[in-house]
Protein backbone atom coordinates (compact mmCIF):
# COMPACT_ATOMS: atom_id res chain seq x y z
CA UNK A 1 0.00 0.00 0.00
CA UNK A 2 2.83 2.41 0.82
CA UNK A 3 4.46 1.95 -2.58
CA UNK A 4 1.08 2.26 -4.34
CA UNK A 5 0.41 5.50 -2.51
CA UNK A 6 3.84 6.85 -3.46
CA UNK A 7 3.28 6.04 -7.16
CA UNK A 8 -0.21 7.55 -7.09
CA UNK A 9 1.19 10.63 -5.37
CA UNK A 10 3.60 11.09 -8.27
CA UNK A 11 0.64 11.04 -10.69
CA UNK A 12 -1.31 13.36 -8.41
CA UNK A 13 1.65 15.73 -8.35
CA UNK A 14 1.64 15.83 -12.16
CA UNK A 15 -2.07 16.72 -12.21
CA UNK A 16 -1.65 19.52 -9.69
CA UNK A 17 1.42 20.71 -11.57
CA UNK A 18 -0.65 21.09 -14.74
CA UNK A 19 -3.25 23.10 -12.80
CA UNK A 20 -0.54 25.36 -11.33
CA UNK A 21 1.06 25.83 -14.74
CA UNK A 22 -2.30 26.83 -16.24
CA UNK A 23 -2.79 29.52 -13.58
CA UNK A 24 0.71 30.87 -14.19
CA UNK A 25 0.90 30.67 -17.98
CA UNK A 26 -2.60 31.75 -18.99
CA UNK A 27 -2.70 35.24 -20.46
CA UNK A 28 -5.98 37.15 -20.37
CA UNK A 29 -6.61 39.31 -23.47
CA UNK A 30 -7.33 43.03 -23.08
CA UNK A 31 -9.62 43.69 -26.01
CA UNK A 32 -10.53 47.38 -26.36
CA UNK A 33 -13.16 47.10 -29.07
CA UNK A 34 -16.71 47.56 -27.73
CA UNK A 35 -18.87 44.51 -28.49
CA UNK A 36 -22.57 43.93 -27.93
CA UNK A 37 -23.36 41.41 -25.17
CA UNK A 38 -26.61 39.58 -24.39
CA UNK A 39 -27.08 38.61 -20.73
CA UNK A 40 -29.33 35.57 -20.27
CA UNK A 41 -30.88 34.38 -17.01
CA UNK A 42 -33.29 31.46 -16.54
CA UNK A 43 -35.42 32.14 -13.45
CA UNK A 44 -37.78 29.67 -11.85
CA UNK A 45 -39.51 30.62 -8.59
CA UNK A 46 -37.01 33.37 -7.84
CA UNK A 47 -39.25 36.10 -6.41
CA UNK A 48 -36.87 36.56 -3.46
CA UNK A 49 -33.70 36.76 -5.54
CA UNK A 50 -34.76 38.80 -8.57
CA UNK A 51 -34.96 42.12 -6.63
CA UNK A 52 -31.22 41.70 -5.92
CA UNK A 53 -30.16 40.47 -9.35
CA UNK A 54 -32.01 42.84 -11.69
CA UNK A 55 -30.73 46.15 -10.21
CA UNK A 56 -27.16 44.81 -10.42
CA UNK A 57 -27.70 43.97 -14.10
CA UNK A 58 -29.28 47.31 -14.97
CA UNK A 59 -26.48 49.18 -13.21
CA UNK A 60 -23.74 47.53 -15.26
CA UNK A 61 -21.04 49.94 -16.36
CA UNK A 62 -21.32 49.07 -20.03
CA UNK A 63 -22.87 50.67 -23.10
CA UNK A 64 -24.07 48.03 -25.53
CA UNK A 65 -25.94 45.20 -23.83
CA UNK A 66 -29.34 43.63 -23.33
CA UNK A 67 -30.74 41.55 -20.47
CA UNK A 68 -33.03 38.62 -21.24
CA UNK A 69 -34.72 36.97 -18.28
CA UNK A 70 -36.78 33.87 -18.98
CA UNK A 71 -39.50 33.19 -16.43
CA UNK A 72 -39.30 29.41 -16.43
CA UNK A 73 -42.69 28.00 -15.36
CA UNK A 74 -42.61 29.91 -12.08
CA UNK A 75 -45.45 29.25 -9.67
CA UNK A 76 -44.58 32.11 -7.31
CA UNK A 77 -44.63 35.87 -7.96
CA UNK A 78 -41.51 35.92 -10.16
CA UNK A 79 -43.38 37.25 -13.20
CA UNK A 80 -44.98 40.03 -11.17
CA UNK A 81 -41.57 41.02 -9.82
CA UNK A 82 -40.13 41.11 -13.35
CA UNK A 83 -42.95 43.33 -14.61
CA UNK A 84 -42.05 45.96 -12.03
CA UNK A 85 -38.87 46.80 -13.93
CA UNK A 86 -39.34 49.04 -16.92
CA UNK A 87 -36.11 49.36 -18.87
CA UNK A 88 -35.54 49.21 -22.62
CA UNK A 89 -32.53 46.97 -22.05
CA UNK A 90 -34.60 44.37 -20.19
CA UNK A 91 -36.59 41.74 -22.07
CA UNK A 92 -38.80 39.33 -20.13
CA UNK A 93 -39.89 36.06 -21.71
CA UNK A 94 -42.72 34.28 -19.91
CA UNK A 95 -41.96 30.67 -20.78
CA UNK A 96 -44.89 28.41 -19.88
CA UNK A 97 -44.76 25.72 -22.56
CA UNK A 98 -42.31 22.99 -23.57
CA UNK A 99 -39.61 22.63 -26.23
CA UNK A 100 -39.25 19.19 -27.84
CA UNK A 101 -36.10 17.39 -26.72
CA UNK A 102 -35.25 19.89 -23.98
CA UNK A 103 -35.86 19.37 -20.27
CA UNK A 104 -35.86 21.87 -17.41
CA UNK A 105 -33.51 24.84 -17.47
CA UNK A 106 -32.10 24.03 -20.91
CA UNK A 107 -35.44 24.80 -22.54
CA UNK A 108 -35.58 28.20 -20.81
CA UNK A 109 -31.99 28.96 -21.80
CA UNK A 110 -32.75 27.98 -25.40
CA UNK A 111 -35.57 30.54 -25.43
CA UNK A 112 -33.17 33.22 -24.20
CA UNK A 113 -30.46 32.26 -26.68
CA UNK A 114 -32.95 32.34 -29.56
CA UNK A 115 -33.99 35.88 -28.57
CA UNK A 116 -30.42 37.19 -28.14
CA UNK A 117 -29.37 39.95 -30.56
CA UNK A 118 -25.63 39.71 -29.93
CA UNK A 119 -23.05 36.98 -30.55
CA UNK A 120 -21.47 37.15 -27.08
CA UNK A 121 -23.79 35.54 -24.52
CA UNK A 122 -23.17 36.08 -20.79
CA UNK A 123 -24.90 33.84 -18.26
CA UNK A 124 -25.57 34.09 -14.56
CA UNK A 125 -28.16 32.71 -12.14
CA UNK A 126 -31.08 34.43 -10.47
CA UNK A 127 -29.56 33.96 -7.01
CA UNK A 128 -26.47 35.98 -7.96
CA UNK A 129 -25.37 39.61 -7.95
CA UNK A 130 -22.95 40.83 -10.61
CA UNK A 131 -20.37 43.63 -10.14
CA UNK A 132 -20.72 46.86 -12.21
CA UNK A 133 -17.53 45.92 -14.10
CA UNK A 134 -18.82 42.46 -15.11
CA UNK A 135 -19.53 43.11 -18.79
CA UNK A 136 -16.50 45.37 -19.23
CA UNK A 137 -14.27 42.52 -18.10
CA UNK A 138 -16.12 40.00 -20.28
CA UNK A 139 -15.71 42.30 -23.27
CA UNK A 140 -12.00 42.76 -22.54
CA UNK A 141 -11.52 38.98 -22.37
CA UNK A 142 -13.26 38.34 -25.69
CA UNK A 143 -10.68 39.12 -28.33
CA UNK A 144 -11.13 37.85 -31.89
CA UNK A 145 -10.02 34.33 -30.91
CA UNK A 146 -11.89 33.85 -27.62
CA UNK A 147 -14.97 31.63 -27.79
CA UNK A 148 -15.54 30.68 -24.15
CA UNK A 149 -14.97 32.43 -20.83
CA UNK A 150 -15.39 31.26 -17.24
CA UNK A 151 -15.41 33.71 -14.35
CA UNK A 152 -15.08 33.07 -10.62
CA UNK A 153 -18.03 33.02 -8.25
CA UNK A 154 -17.89 33.22 -4.49
CA UNK A 155 -20.66 32.49 -2.00
CA UNK A 156 -21.90 35.44 -0.01
CA UNK A 157 -20.39 35.08 3.45
CA UNK A 158 -22.74 34.86 6.41
CA UNK A 159 -21.62 36.42 9.63
CA UNK A 160 -20.17 33.83 11.97
CA UNK A 161 -20.61 31.01 9.44
CA UNK A 162 -17.44 28.95 9.18
CA UNK A 163 -19.34 26.43 7.05
CA UNK A 164 -19.81 29.03 4.34
CA UNK A 165 -16.08 29.74 4.24
CA UNK A 166 -15.39 26.03 3.90
CA UNK A 167 -17.79 25.90 0.93
CA UNK A 168 -15.95 28.78 -0.71
CA UNK A 169 -12.67 26.93 -0.28
CA UNK A 170 -14.16 23.84 -1.91
CA UNK A 171 -15.56 25.90 -4.80
CA UNK A 172 -12.13 27.40 -5.30
CA UNK A 173 -10.57 23.98 -5.87
CA UNK A 174 -13.14 23.09 -8.51
CA UNK A 175 -12.65 26.46 -10.21
CA UNK A 176 -8.89 25.87 -10.26
CA UNK A 177 -9.50 22.53 -11.99
CA UNK A 178 -12.00 24.15 -14.37
CA UNK A 179 -9.44 26.79 -15.33
CA UNK A 180 -6.80 24.13 -15.93
CA UNK A 181 -9.24 22.16 -18.07
CA UNK A 182 -9.89 25.17 -20.29
CA UNK A 183 -6.18 25.94 -20.61
CA UNK A 184 -5.24 22.38 -21.55
CA UNK A 185 -8.39 21.87 -23.69
CA UNK A 186 -9.54 19.02 -21.46
CA UNK A 187 -12.61 20.48 -19.68
CA UNK A 188 -13.28 19.16 -16.18
CA UNK A 189 -16.20 21.34 -15.13
CA UNK A 190 -17.76 24.77 -15.55
CA UNK A 191 -20.23 27.03 -13.74
CA UNK A 192 -23.52 28.37 -15.11
CA UNK A 193 -23.52 31.31 -12.70
CA UNK A 194 -20.62 33.06 -14.42
CA UNK A 195 -19.78 32.01 -17.94
CA UNK A 196 -19.92 33.47 -21.43
CA UNK A 197 -19.64 32.01 -24.90
CA UNK A 198 -20.42 32.92 -28.49
CA UNK A 199 -23.88 32.23 -29.87
CA UNK A 200 -22.23 31.15 -33.11
CA UNK A 201 -20.23 28.53 -31.15
CA UNK A 202 -23.44 27.26 -29.52
CA UNK A 203 -25.07 26.88 -32.94
CA UNK A 204 -22.02 25.24 -34.57
CA UNK A 205 -21.85 22.75 -31.70
CA UNK A 206 -25.47 21.71 -32.10
CA UNK A 207 -26.72 23.49 -28.98
CA UNK A 208 -28.15 21.18 -26.32
CA UNK A 209 -28.66 18.32 -28.77
CA UNK A 210 -27.70 15.06 -27.11
CA UNK A 211 -27.83 16.44 -23.56
CA UNK A 212 -31.22 18.17 -23.69
CA UNK A 213 -32.98 15.32 -21.89
CA UNK A 214 -30.86 15.81 -18.76
CA UNK A 215 -31.99 18.12 -15.97
CA UNK A 216 -28.46 19.46 -15.49
CA UNK A 217 -25.37 19.86 -17.64
CA UNK A 218 -26.11 23.24 -19.21
CA UNK A 219 -22.63 24.29 -18.14
CA UNK A 220 -20.08 21.43 -17.88
CA UNK A 221 -21.60 18.93 -20.32
CA UNK A 222 -22.24 21.71 -22.81
CA UNK A 223 -18.62 22.86 -22.50
CA UNK A 224 -17.39 19.31 -23.18
CA UNK A 225 -19.63 19.21 -26.25
CA UNK A 226 -18.34 22.59 -27.45
CA UNK A 227 -14.63 22.08 -26.81
CA UNK A 228 -13.67 20.60 -30.22
CA UNK A 229 -14.96 23.82 -31.84
CA UNK A 230 -13.54 26.28 -29.28
CA UNK A 231 -10.57 28.24 -30.60
CA UNK A 232 -9.65 29.65 -27.19
CA UNK A 233 -11.24 29.08 -23.80
CA UNK A 234 -10.27 31.13 -20.75
CA UNK A 235 -10.68 31.27 -17.00
CA UNK A 236 -10.45 34.86 -15.78
CA UNK A 237 -9.99 35.08 -11.97
CA UNK A 238 -10.16 38.90 -11.91
CA UNK A 239 -12.28 40.46 -9.13
CA UNK A 240 -13.80 42.67 -11.84
CA UNK A 241 -15.50 39.55 -13.21
CA UNK A 242 -16.42 37.84 -9.95
CA UNK A 243 -20.07 37.12 -9.25
CA UNK A 244 -21.54 36.93 -5.77
CA UNK A 245 -23.71 33.84 -5.33
CA UNK A 246 -26.37 34.06 -2.62
CA UNK A 247 -27.47 30.52 -1.95
CA UNK A 248 -28.13 31.14 1.73
CA UNK A 249 -27.65 28.52 4.41
CA UNK A 250 -30.18 25.97 3.18
CA UNK A 251 -28.20 22.78 3.83
CA UNK A 252 -30.78 20.64 2.06
CA UNK A 253 -30.46 22.67 -1.14
CA UNK A 254 -26.66 22.57 -0.99
CA UNK A 255 -26.80 18.82 -0.42
CA UNK A 256 -29.09 18.28 -3.41
CA UNK A 257 -26.89 20.48 -5.61
CA UNK A 258 -23.82 18.42 -4.74
CA UNK A 259 -25.67 15.19 -5.58
CA UNK A 260 -26.83 16.66 -8.90
CA UNK A 261 -23.28 17.60 -9.87
CA UNK A 262 -21.89 14.18 -8.97
CA UNK A 263 -24.70 12.35 -10.77
CA UNK A 264 -23.37 13.42 -14.19
CA UNK A 265 -20.36 11.08 -13.92
CA UNK A 266 -21.78 8.56 -16.40
CA UNK A 267 -22.08 11.24 -19.09
CA UNK A 268 -18.43 12.29 -18.84
CA UNK A 269 -15.87 11.28 -21.49
CA UNK A 270 -13.74 8.23 -20.71
CA UNK A 271 -10.62 10.23 -19.82
CA UNK A 272 -12.56 12.29 -17.24
CA UNK A 273 -14.15 9.18 -15.77
CA UNK A 274 -10.65 7.75 -15.40
CA UNK A 275 -9.48 10.96 -13.74
CA UNK A 276 -12.41 10.91 -11.28
CA UNK A 277 -11.85 7.22 -10.51
CA UNK A 278 -8.16 7.88 -9.87
CA UNK A 279 -9.04 10.72 -7.47
CA UNK A 280 -11.51 8.46 -5.66
CA UNK A 281 -8.99 5.65 -5.17
CA UNK A 282 -6.21 8.06 -4.25
CA UNK A 283 -8.27 9.69 -1.51
CA UNK A 284 -9.18 6.27 -0.13
CA UNK A 285 -5.46 5.43 -0.05
CA UNK A 286 -4.78 8.79 1.60
CA UNK A 287 -7.02 8.02 4.58
CA UNK A 288 -5.56 4.52 4.86
CA UNK A 289 -1.96 5.84 4.90
CA UNK A 290 -2.86 8.62 7.29
CA UNK A 291 -4.43 6.14 9.71
CA UNK A 292 -1.42 3.83 9.45
CA UNK A 293 0.94 6.72 10.25
CA UNK A 294 -1.11 7.73 13.26
CA UNK A 295 -1.09 4.18 14.60
CA UNK A 296 2.52 3.38 13.61
CA UNK A 297 4.49 6.66 13.29
CA UNK A 298 7.66 6.55 11.20
CA UNK A 299 9.67 8.66 8.77
CA UNK A 300 9.26 6.37 5.78
CA UNK A 301 7.81 6.40 2.26
CA UNK A 302 4.35 7.06 3.67
CA UNK A 303 5.42 10.26 5.42
CA UNK A 304 7.40 11.50 2.42
CA UNK A 305 4.44 10.88 0.13
CA UNK A 306 2.19 12.90 2.41
CA UNK A 307 4.71 15.75 2.49
CA UNK A 308 4.83 15.80 -1.32
CA UNK A 309 1.03 15.74 -1.54
CA UNK A 310 0.60 18.51 1.02
CA UNK A 311 3.24 20.74 -0.56
CA UNK A 312 1.70 20.50 -4.04
CA UNK A 313 -1.81 21.13 -2.76
CA UNK A 314 -0.69 24.10 -0.70
CA UNK A 315 1.06 25.65 -3.71
CA UNK A 316 -2.13 25.37 -5.78
CA UNK A 317 -4.28 26.75 -2.97
CA UNK A 318 -2.02 29.74 -2.30
CA UNK A 319 -1.68 30.57 -5.99
CA UNK A 320 -5.39 30.26 -6.80
CA UNK A 321 -6.69 32.32 -3.90
CA UNK A 322 -3.98 34.90 -4.54
CA UNK A 323 -5.15 35.18 -8.16
CA UNK A 324 -8.79 35.58 -7.11
CA UNK A 325 -7.86 38.06 -4.36
CA UNK A 326 -9.24 35.91 -1.53
CA UNK A 327 -5.99 34.93 0.20
CA UNK A 328 -7.62 34.45 3.61
CA UNK A 329 -9.38 31.32 2.31
CA UNK A 330 -5.96 29.65 2.05
CA UNK A 331 -5.86 29.51 5.85
CA UNK A 332 -8.57 26.84 5.72
CA UNK A 333 -6.27 24.33 4.04
CA UNK A 334 -5.21 22.59 7.30
CA UNK A 335 -8.89 21.77 7.88
CA UNK A 336 -9.78 20.96 4.29
CA UNK A 337 -6.86 18.58 3.85
CA UNK A 338 -8.98 16.19 5.92
CA UNK A 339 -12.52 17.30 4.99
CA UNK A 340 -12.31 17.78 1.22
CA UNK A 341 -11.39 14.16 0.32
CA UNK A 342 -14.15 12.86 2.60
CA UNK A 343 -16.74 15.07 0.92
CA UNK A 344 -15.49 14.06 -2.52
CA UNK A 345 -15.81 10.38 -1.64
CA UNK A 346 -19.27 10.78 -0.12
CA UNK A 347 -20.81 12.65 -3.06
CA UNK A 348 -19.09 10.41 -5.61
CA UNK A 349 -20.92 7.47 -4.09
CA UNK A 350 -24.17 9.36 -3.47
CA UNK A 351 -24.15 10.85 -6.97
CA UNK A 352 -23.87 7.42 -8.59
CA UNK A 353 -27.05 6.44 -6.71
CA UNK A 354 -28.96 9.33 -8.34
CA UNK A 355 -32.28 10.54 -6.97
CA UNK A 356 -31.65 14.24 -6.44
CA UNK A 357 -34.31 16.97 -6.31
CA UNK A 358 -34.21 20.03 -8.58
CA UNK A 359 -36.59 22.93 -7.97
Amino acid sequence: MSVAFFVCTAVYLLILGLAIAALIWQKIPRNKELQGISVIVAARNEERNLPRLIPSLLQLDYQDFEVIIVNDHSTDASLQVLKQYQDERLQVIDFQHQLPGLTGKKAALQMGINAARFDILAFTDADCVVPPSWLREINASFDSETDYLLGYSILKPHEGSSENRLQNFERGIYYALAGAGLFWRAPVTSSACNMAYRKSLFVRSGGFEGIGHLLSGDDDLLLMKMMPRIRKGLFNPSPALQVLSIIGTDKRRIHQTNIRRASKFKYYPLWLKSFALFAFLYFVLFYYILFSLVTVPAWDIRAYSLIIKTSAELCLVLLFFSKTRHPKLSALYPVQILLFPAQFLFYAIRGMMGGYQWK
